[in-house]
């Protein structure tokens, strides 16, 4: 079969790689000219490796990633496959084993290290997320790749390069789900902004978590969140205590970490159907009622794997986002690449509710593997924020301080004093 694979630079590679190792005639094509000069030549003697879009018509199947538009290939819709599908395609003999996908605008790392966390002393458990790719059981954690994003086709990276089958894996997948998990879940989709030129949005994107799920797999989605409120065939989480098959009731934030009852009714587990309320806490380190959220879906992968106690008990060390570093003065930190709009809203929120305004410091890299910012809305929420200082930082910062009026000051980070640190990267 002939197969063009579009985009060298978000996975496209290992797809062609793959391609061509079950004997397929592939050719990639490098859209974003990012290959190397080396990489390309080493490439090539492997498969065929183009800058530009060839004549759809001339192949049988073609790969694109969802973030491309599908107008180059009008009239070949019936050949055209995502990212994310021919994943399921190549990996499906080699995932043989249970698997739980994440997807959603944030805390999708930090919720996948809570399962981890709580599942490693009885599974190895192989992971993709921004972290890389691991390795964890009950001897410890094994990093087996740095630096690699939840592109779809990091998944085939993952399994290609675990020592042992895992017993269990949890991958974070940007834009949606491949089709392989037992278990989808669509964690939240509050910071969406359009894809593929205009033509799609990533909001519609994650939703082929749903639509590309394989039959007798459970797909859980935020029932907080009011894109996702009205999908049929899927499960619900609800941080916020809506009537759902799993909830957080009773949290208490503060200072010493996080604490709530989760409540389970009719979730289907790999088990059967669950029925049960735990209680959910965390030691001090964690901050903000965004990690209710995180906590609820780790707890939720947990259950789904195995039987949970009447009482989980967290260790606050796993958490390095939104996180208390020092309790006097009050020093919290959200260090992340998801930072955006709505990310800062809640994080800004969170920390008011146990800190007084004193100092809010804002910046980071500009464009990160979760995009770029809207920027116009980041600024109305600092704008309307009641802190005394607000201090920018980066490149992240420096884009915001013309949008500011004179309310911030452009300053090289970490003072000592109360503050937020928010920080994209």
């Amino acid at each position: 079969m002939k197969v063009l694979v579009v985009d060298a630079t978000h996975g496209g590679v290992t797809l062609s790689e793959e391609f061509r190792l079950r004997g397929d005639d592939v050719t990639c094509v490098d859209v974003h000219r990012t290959l190397k000069k080396e990489d390309f030549s080493r490439l090539s003697s492997s498969f065929e490796l183009m800058r530009d879009l060839p004549d759809p018509s001339d192949y049988d199947l073609i790969v694109r990633p969802v973030h491309f538009p599908m107008a180059p290939f009008s009239g070949h819709e019936g050949r055209v496959v995502t990212h994310h599908q021919a994943v399921r395609i190549l990996a499906r003999d080699l995932a043989n084993f249970p698997i739980a996908e994440v997807t959603g605008s944030f805390g999708k790392t930090t919720a996948v290290m809570c399962a981890i966390s709580l599942l490693r002393d009885q599974f190895s458990v192989l992971s993709l997320t921004s972290k890389g790719i691991c390795l964890d059981d009950h001897e410890g954690s094994k990093t087996l790749l740095e630096g690699v994003s939840a592109a779809p086709a990091n998944i085939i990276r993952a399994i290609r390069l675990s020592p042992v089958k895992p017993d269990l894996a949890i991958f974070e997948v940007s834009l949606g789900g491949t089709g392989l998990a037992d278990l989808g879940i669509i964690k939240n989709v509050y910071d969406d902004y359009p894809i593929a030129k205009g033509t799609s949005s990533a909001s519609k994107a994650k939703l082929s978590m749903l639509s590309d799920s394989r039959p007798g797999s459970n797909v859980l989605v935020n029932a907080d969140d009011p894109k996702l409120g009205n999908l049929a065939g899927v499960q619900r989480f609800s941080p916020s205590g809506m009537d759902c098959e799993i909830k957080a009731m009773r949290a208490k934030i503060s200072k010493n970490g996080i604490e709530f009852d989760a409540v389970f009714k009719g979730f289907k587990a790999r088990r059967g159907n669950f029925n049960s309320e735990i209680r959910v806490k965390t030691s001090p380190g964690p901050i903000g009622r965004q990690h209710v959220e995180n906590l609820l879906v780790g707890v939720a992968m947990v259950s789904f794997f195995r039987p949970v106690d009447d009482l989980l008990l967290i260790d606050g060390a796993i958490f390095d986002k939104m996180v208390l570093k020092s309790a006097e003065p009050p020093v919290v930190i959200n260090r992340s690449a998801s930072i955006g709009a709505k990310s800062i809203d809640a994080s800004i929120r969170d920390y008011l509710e146990l800190f007084p305004p004193t100092r809010l410091e804002l910046g980071g890299k500009l464009k990160t593997t979760c995009g770029s910012s809207d920027l116009n809305a980041t600024a109305q929420i600092i704008r309307s924020s009641p802190f005394q200082e607000i201090a920018l930082f980066g490149e992240f910062g420096e884009a915001l301080a013309p949008l500011l009026s004179g309310k911030a000051r452009v300053r090289d980070p970490f003072e000592d004093g109360p503050k937020l640190v928010l920080e994209r990267g």
